[in-house]
């Protein structure tokens, strides 16, 4: 798949302070000014059912449009979007994570979103810590219980301490179940990413929403990029006329306006993620 962790959402500022030209007429596209990309589901950062596709997906139609580029987005299975826009029949496919065997075929714009994951609990739970260590600490010999969804992958250092039995875990279907948990203290903690978090503590907990908060500091960052293919000619001018224009974006607060006008005319839409 394309590995992109459930972390959460803050996109960032991207280096780039030159003009490049880049040809209107760029393969493979359908009419003039039209580009053809592919992305796979994975709400809310990209999703086929939503308005505009997901946050990401908004994120980059508005750079190939702020490019003279009209995206024409396909939604695909992930290996098989991949494996095309390896071969050349898309220009670009996203999110994806860094990794060398990705690099090798595909080149990398700046990051056009950011995951971060913070850990939230019970409000009235004053859960307080400097590290996940502490989390052993808190409530004696046993620590805490996370709520980890089954399908979700746990952060490496909780996966430490839980085999070591410092801090337990529940594992239900659904991540809405770990709100709730915490919510009527049957759980103690969970982790999500902040955009999730924030359409999510709106959706799953109602007139209750502020009685599960995040705690501590951000505990994960991971970036995602767009990806070009080396097999594509053009692709390398058109990753920096990408970068370029997605810094300009976000300098002019473009990027930040699209994040918080998502997070804010989105909902029900969180039953996609599980």
């Amino acid at each position: 798949m394309f590995d992109i962790p459930r972390l959460s959402v803050q996109i960032t500022r991207f280096l780039g302070s030159f003009a490049l030209i880049v040809p209107v007429c760029f393969s493979p596209q359908g009419e003039a000014g039209e580009l053809k990309l592919v992305t796979g589901n994975y709400p809310p950062f990209t999703a086929e059912q939503q308005e505009g596709g997901g946050l990401v997906t908004e994120v980059v139609r508005t750079v190939f449009a702020r490019m003279d580029l009209e995206a024409s987005i396909e939604f695909l299975p992930w290996k098989r979007g991949y494996v095309l826009t390896e071969k050349g029949d898309f220009a670009a496919t996203f999110p994806y994570l860094r990794t060398d065997v990705r690099s090798a075929a595909f080149l990398f714009s700046d990051p056009v979103i950011e995951w971060r994951s913070r850990i939230f609990v019970r409000r009235e739970a004053e859960v307080e810590f400097d590290s996940l260590s502490d989390l052993s600490d808190l409530s004696g010999l046993s620590g805490l219980t996370e709520c980890l969804p089954h399908h979700y992958g746990g952060l490496e250092q909780l996966d430490r301490m839980h085999a070591a039995k410092e801090i337990r875990r529940i594992r239900p279907p659904f991540i809405k179940s770990c709100w709730l948990m915490v919510l009527n203290g049957r759980a103690d903690f969970f982790i999500e990413d902040i955009i999730v978090a924030e359409i999510a503590r709106h959706e799953h907990l109602g007139e209750q929403r502020d009685q599960v908060i995040a705690a501590g500091s951000v505990v994960s960052v991971d970036q995602g990029y767009v990806i070009f293919p080396r097999s594509l000619p053009g692709s390398e001018r058109l990753r920096e006329k990408f970068n370029v224009t997605l810094q300009g974006l976000a300098d002019q607060g473009e990027i930040d306006k699209i994040t918080k006008g998502y997070v804010a005319r989105t909902t029900d839409t969180l039953d996609l993620v599980n």
